[in-house]
Formats: C-alpha cells, structure tokens, sequence
C-alpha cells in the first residue's frame, strides 16, 4: 500500500497535466453520479446538479486536498520558487555574476587545495591496514643524525615481541640496465625478504622474494615496477623468469609490481626493487663494512607505539653490550623512535598545506562575506515585495523557502563553476607542485573531493539565506508598504551587519597580505642569498661505471681523465671537469680529520665533515674561488697523493685566525697513517642547499677509490642545454655501454631548490590578492550603499551650504572607520597567527615591521581608493533632484 503510494507520488511529480485532468475527471464523475440519485428522487436535472455541487462543497479547497494527498506539494512550491528564482536571476544579471564568479574563485581554490590536503594528508596509504605501520630509527647524539644499522635491524627483528613484521631496505641505489634497448641508469632499492608481507602487497605478475634469495650469497633476483616494465619491456609478461643485466650483472627477474605501487618513501622512486642481502643474525663482531637502512614495521594488533619502542629499546641496549668497546661512545645517549609511517611521509609537508588550507579558506569567507552584502543589499531593496506577500497571505515559512531557494542556486552555480576550476587547477598543481608532495599521493578529485566541494556549496548557502533572512521574512507591514521601492534600503540592523561583514573581510585580507608579504620577502632573500658557485652556463651529469667492467682505481681514474678531455674538447666549453658531489646535491661521504697539533677528540666524538674528490678544471668549472693557495695539478691526481683543498668555513672553524696553508690533517681512508697537507682554500658553498648552514667542507684529487659515481660538469659560453647530446656521444664513444642520466644545468638545480617556498610563496600571494580584490569590492559597495540610502540627507547639506570637501568627508570618514578597525583587527590577528609561519620563513622575522607597515600602507591605500569613487558621486549630487529623491 505504502509503496504504491509512493509510486502515485513520484509519478504525479513529472505528470502534472496528466493528473490534474485524471483528478478533474473523477471529481467530476462524482458530481455527476450524485446528481443522477438526485434526479432519480424526483428533482429536475438544473435542481439535481445543483443540489450534488452544494453537498460536495467548494470545488477548488476539494481539488487542492486532492492535489495535497496525491501530491508532494513540496516539490511544487519548490518548482515554483526555482522558476521565480531564475527570472529573478535574471532581471539582475550583473548581480547574479559578480555572485557566481566570487563563489566560484572561493569554493574552486578551496578545493583545489582540499584535493592537495587529501592526496598528502588525509587519504590513507596505499597498504594493507596502514594505521599499524611504523617507521622506526635510531637517533645518535655523537653524529646529530638517526642511521639503523644493517646489524641493529637485525637484532630488532629476531628478538622483538612486539611487531608482526620488521623489514629493512637501503637508501636506494643506481645501476646501468644494459640489454633492454639503449642503456639506460635506473633507479633502483634493495629491500628485505619481509617487505612485501609488511606492506600486505604482492606483485601483479610473478612472486616476492624467496628467502634464499634475501641471503648472503644467494641468487640475484629482481622485482620491477610497472613504469620500467612498461617502458623497457613493452609490457612483456614473460620477462618473468628472464634476466636482465643490471651493472653487468644477471639477474632473474621473479615479479612485476602493478601500476598502483607506491614505495614507502616520499625520497625515492625507484624502478626494480633488489632483494637485500642481510644476515639471519647479528654479528657485531665481524670485519665488514656496517650498511644504513631504513626499517618499517608493522606492529601487533594491540600495541602502542611506546610498548613498541620500549620493546626496541631493550634490543638495542643488548646490541650495545654485544659491541666492540670503541663503539660505546657512538651509543651514548641513543634515541629509539617510533612513529606512524603516515606522520613520517607528510610531516615536513604538513605546516605549509596547513597554512594553505587555512588562507584559502580565509578567501572563502571573504567570498562569503561579500556575496551576503551584496545579498543584504538586494533582500532590502524587496522589502516592498516581500510585505506585500506577507500581506496577501503568504506564511513566513513560505518566505524563507524563497529566500533559501534562490540563494541554493547561486550556491549551486557558484560550486558547479567552482568544482570546473578546480578541476583545471589541480591540473595545474600537479605539474606545479614540489617533488615533496607529488611523490607522496595522486593530486586528483576523488569522492572526498567532491563531497567537500558539497559541503562548502551547502554550508555557503546556509549562510546567504540566513543573512538574507535578517528582517525578509519579519516584515514590518505598515513602514514597508508605504515606502517606495527605491525607499525600501533596509533596517539600521542590517546597516550594521553589512558594516561588520566588510570588516570581517578587510580583517581576513589584512592577515593573508601579511602572510604573503612575509613569505614573498622570505623567498626573495633566500633566492638572493650568495650559493658560492656561478650556475649560469653549467651543465652537469652523472654517470656511474659499473666494478663489474670497472674494478680498480686506475680504470676509474682513466675513464673520466678520458671523458673531461673530451668534453674539454666541445666547441664553446670553456672548462670541464667531475666531482663525486655537485652544490645542491647533497653529500656521498663524510670524513673526520684530526689535525696536527690539536688536541684528538675521544673515539665517536671527532666532527664529521663533508668530504669531495675532484678532478679537472672542476674549481673553474663551478666558479669557486680560489681565496689563498692554489688549486690541484696534474701531479696531485696521481695515486696516493698527499694533499687537500679546504673549504673558508673549514679554515676558519679549526685554524682561528691562522692561515691553513700548510697545516696537516689526517683521513684513514686516503693515505692512512700518513699526513695530508692544505695547499689551498677556497669559497664556501651551500651544498646542502640555499636555506641550510654553511658546513665545513674538504675537497681531495679525485683517486679512483669512489665507487658511487661521478658528476661530470662543463662551462660553456652559450645555452649549456644544447651540450647534453654531444656530452652522451662522448661518454658512449668511451663505452657504449654506458649512459648518462641525472642532466641538468646548474641554473636549472638551483631553481629546483627552489620550488617548495616558489610554491607556497606563489599560492599564498595568489589568495593574498584575491582577498584585496574582495576586500576592495565590499568596501567599495557599502560606500556606495551608504551614498544612495542618504543621498536625501546630502542633498539638503549641499543646500543649507555644506562644500563638496563636507561631503567628501562625510562619505571618507564612514569608510575610514571601517579601514581602521578592519586593520587594527588584522594586525591583532596576523601577530598571533605569526608563529606558525616561522617554519616557513628564512632571514625574516614572522613579525617583521616592514612587511607590517608595508602591508598596512597597501591595504589602507586600496581602501580609500574604493570609498574615494563612491564619496565623488556623493560630491556631484544635485540638492534639487536630491531633495525630490524618492
């Protein structure tokens, strides 16, 4: 019966002719069956039809409870307030797009940076159960750095109690994939055997790791990843099984992973992952060299991460008392930690989407705020109509459903042109965005997207219909129908509320351009501070040869001697030469050297100080400067050589206000036992990168003894982009097995540097600019209001003499009031939301009195300028037509 009826509902919702003429025909079929007993009876046909309408009642009150039951009269008055609310639409074309186009910049910046805040934030990682996985290391007070070694994980996963899975993988890696089409360097990662049940992942074509092959000595396997099977392999199934030669070695490749893999580490992208080779047991006794991993458990339901790291804390303090005695003062004061994978993948990221979340969504308010005063301004001026409808009968709830109506479709609109700028924006933050946050999820409108774009759309026209509400539907019948319409400006309360929401914007702007301004000054002093290098006209490369073919130091030492000299050789290189490590880059090696005449430091406590191996003409190359000494010769690259180039921070940390020329040190894996003379210091650079410390730095003749690989670098006087081919030819004609990777210009790094404070800088400067534009707008609307609702009043200041500077000022100081206090609230605002932009900043204080002054100028600037327009029409109103103003 229920269901029934709900049918005869639905239906009657898109049959509406249909049923009025079905429900017209029955009603009528009644009448007259009634009026056919009546005739029956005796009377004439006139009397009986009569008679039948009179017992049945009114006609229509019988047709609209008819229409009542068969009907959801809901869905009409809806119908009906839509179609009213279009043409109302409209009649005010320019309202309705300043509404739509506000509403939309609003609600599509909002979600295009929910679409960010969701890929690295809120969407769970791409793993069995994610809430149980944890990132664990170590933390070594003597070295300021967390490591786990190779032998410590060991330990943890044989004698924790606490975890279901513990696996380990290294900092990732090279090789040369040779055999597959041209050489290409790859990415590659070497992972434990219980990597994959940690992750609870399996490959899409093959099997993990057999435990034989996570041994020492074991088989060589490998399992790829999608992209490389797909871009090397043509998407070969039966590779499975195959080998494929990585650094001249075979490996069988036993899997591929499927398209949806994402390593557990933002870092690194690797394109096979290598089975780790890790002992069963520990063994810190052994003579071999101790390999840095990083460890990922998945813990035991039940247990928290303090049990968790206690329980790794015992297995450390085990592994201490197993340790020769010269490792004790590395292990003093060691720190376990152990945090949630997800907290370790986004937690550099967090501060600065946090902060872009909450700035766009400052830009929503100020959206809102002025699309409500716009929408005050408009519901007063139909005072007239709704008094009128109040007055014919119509409930105050039919009111607010009007009201609620059509504020739902320009919300509607707003969202829909919103979610379509969203769309293009997110496009265009994924190309834009950092590594640091594209590497740890899609950037993509998924359903958590979409949902929040409903929520704003919603909760945007909740707002409208409320303020619009204010006083619309509480007419004051008598005042409103005895006013002309263009008499109709609203209540002093709303007067009010629209001077409170313009402040409220002006506030938001104020804190947003303050913001930005920091932000804009930071990045300007870190993209102008002094790198210690010249990057214009610097091409660099990598290249790695592999010890299989490779496998002393002479052979490395030749190869590249060959390579520079034919670089060298390039029409317009002006220098050329190689480096283990480029500014920006990072370090390969660190090194302590204790000096000739200074007190040695206790085992584990010497500083640790970065070390490079050059070659050529790389000094040149770079544009370092040379300060005292000389640079290397020929002589200097022969094996065994005995000298060093320092950096000036080096010289000036550990000689004082002595010269370091002449001053031996000592490095046990060059020359052990033997001194090392400084023959020359050079500039300092930022190798790390432009917003870290200066670190103290040696440069040795490139020996040969670096495994690793080589930057191989050239000076060229035109676009260096244009070398990169000639380069590659030249390092091919040495071995055709070889390849190069890692290109880019030096110009190139350095901007890459760059792009996390470019990215934040350029989106908070962005919404800084839209809030002013808002801003500007409201400001510039309630002048304009308070203008029109006394243009009577101004009409007879001008009569009884009042100058046009009176007027001016009359008109100024409302707006000045506005300006001050919005100001004064922003600066109260941005002072104490300062703080959280301290993370973000670099050499400027986050409560910098330029920026504030600066700031407060520009604000106060554009807002005068907008109250300036409105306060000249009011200077031009003529006291005749003025007083005739109605």
């Amino acid at each position: 019966m229920m269901l029934s009826r709900l049918l005869a509902r639905m239906r009657s919702l898109f049959r509406r002719e249909a049923v009025d003429r079905e429900l017209e025909e029955e009603l009528s079929q009644h009448i007259a069956e009634r009026a056919a007993d009546l005739e029956h009876s005796g009377l004439t046909r006139a009397q009986a039809q009569r008679r039948a309408r009179l017992e049945f009642g009114s006609y229509q009150k019988f047709k609209e409870e008819c229409r009542e039951v068969v009907r959801w009269r809901f869905f009409e008055r809806l119908a009906q307030d839509t179609r009213f609310g279009l043409r109302m639409m409209m009649r005010s074309p320019g309202f309705t797009s300043v509404a739509v186009l506000t509403l939309a910049l609003g609600i599509g910046a909002n979600t295009a940076i929910f679409s960010v805040v969701n890929s690295a934030l809120l969407r769970p990682l791409p793993y069995e159960e994610p809430s149980r996985l944890v990132w664990v290391d170590e933390f070594l007070p003597a070295f300021n750095d967390t490591a786990v070694p190779d032998m410590e994980y060991t330990a943890w996963k044989s004698e924790n109690r606490t975890f279901k899975f513990l696996a380990a993988y290294d900092g990732g890696g090279q090789a040369n994939l040779t055999g597959a089409g041209e050489p290409e360097r790859i990415e590659t990662a070497g992972v434990t055997g219980s990597f994959f049940d940690m992750l609870g992942i399996r490959p899409e074509y093959g099997r993990v790791f057999l435990p034989e092959e996570a041994s020492p000595g074991g088989p060589l396997a490998v399992i790829l990843t999608n992209g490389l099977w797909r871009r090397k392999f043509h998407s070969d199934g039966s590779i499975v099984g195959k080998s494929i030669a990585l650094d001249g070695r075979s490996y069988s490749v036993v899997g591929i992973l499927g398209s949806d893999f994402r390593f557990p580490d933002k870092a690194e992208e690797p394109d096979c992952l290598l089975a780790l080779q890790l002992a069963a047991k520990p063994d810190w006794s052994a003579a071999r060299p101790i390999l840095i991993t990083r460890v990922i458990g998945r813990l035991n339901s039940g247990v928290s991460y303090e049990q968790a790291r206690a329980d790794l804390i015992t297995v450390a303090d085990h592994s201490t008392a197993a340790m020769p005695a010269d490792f004790a003062p590395v292990r003093k004061g060691l720190q376990v930690h152990v945090i949630p994978l997800h907290d370790k993948l986004v937690g550099d990221v967090r501060p600065a989407l946090l902060i872009l979340f909450a700035a766009v969504g400052f830009v929503l308010l100020i959206a809102c705020a002025n699309i409500a005063s716009l929408q005050l301004v408009r519901t007063a001026a139909r005072r007239r109509e709704f008094a009128v409808r109040a007055a014919i009968g119509a409930a105050r709830r039919r009111l607010l459903q009007q009201i609620f109506t059509e504020d739902a479709l320009l919300a509607v609109l707003g969202g829909g042109a919103g979610l379509a700028i969203a769309v293009t924006s997110v496009r265009l933050l994924r190309n834009g965005a950092p590594a640091a946050i594209r590497q740890i999820g899609p950037i993509a409108i998924d359903y958590r997207v979409f949902l929040f774009a409903l929520g704003i759309t919603a909760l945007t026209t909740i707002l409208f219909a409320a303020l619009a509400a204010m006083g619309a539907a509480w007419p004051d019948l008598n005042s409103s129908l005895k006013e002309a319409a263009a008499q109709a400006v609203g209540s002093m309360g709303q007067s009010h509320l629209r001077s409170v929401l313009v402040v409220t914007e002006l506030t938001f702007a104020c804190v947003l351009l303050i913001g930005s301004g920091l932000l804009i000054r930071s990045f300007y002093r870190l993209s102008h501070v002094e790198a210690g290098f010249e990057p214009s006209g610097v091409l660099t490369v990598s290249t790695v040869l592999p010890q299989t073919k490779y496998n002393t130091d002479e052979q490395r030492r030749s190869f590249y001697s060959q390579a520079v000299d034919r670089m060298r050789a390039l029409p317009g290189v002006r220098a050329a030469g190689l480096a283990t490590s480029i500014p920006l880059t990072g370090y390969w090696a660190v090194g302590t050297f204790p000096m000739e005449g200074h007190e040695q430091p206790r085992a584990g406590m010497v500083p640790m100080t970065p070390i490079d191996e050059v070659g050529g003409d790389y000094f040149r190359v770079m544009g370092i400067p040379l300060l005292e000494g000389r640079l290397f010769n020929a002589a200097d690259f022969n094996s065994g050589a005995r000298v060093a180039i320092v950096s000036q921070t080096f010289a000036r940390r550990f000689f004082l206000n002595e010269s370091a020329l002449g001053k031996r040190l000592r490095h046990g894996r060059r020359t052990p036992g033997h001194w090392i003379s400084i023959v020359g210091v050079v500039g300092d650079v930022r190798q790390a990168g432009l917003d870290r410390e200066i670190d103290p730095h040696v440069y040795f003749p490139y020996s040969g003894e670096n495994t690793f690989g080589v930057f191989l670098a050239l000076r060229t006087n035109s676009d260096p982009r244009g070398l990169a081919a000639a380069v590659r030819e030249q390092v091919m004609g040495l071995d055709a097995s070889q390849p190069i990777f890692n290109v880019a210009t030096m110009e190139q790094r350095l901007s890459d540097s760059l792009d996390s404070p470019r990215f934040q800088t350029t989106l908070l400067a962005i919404f800084a600019g839209l809030a002013l534009v808002l801003a500007t707008l409201g400001i510039y609307g309630v002048i304009s209001y308070f203008v029109s609702q006394r243009t009577h009043e101004i009409g007879i200041r001008v009569a009884l003499g009042a100058t046009p500077g009176d007027v001016m000022r009359l008109v100024v100081r409302q707006g000045i009031v506005l300006i001050a206090t919005g100001i004064t609230l922003g600066l109260a605002g941005s002072l104490a939301l300062s703080r959280y932009l301290a993370s973000l900043l670099y050499g400027v204080h986050p409560r910098d009195l330029g920026t504030l002054m600066t700031v407060t100028a520009l604000l106060a600037s554009v807002a005068l300028a907008a109250c300036y327009i409105p306060a000249r029409r009011a200077m031009r109103v003529d006291p005749m037509v003025a007083l005739r103003y109605e």
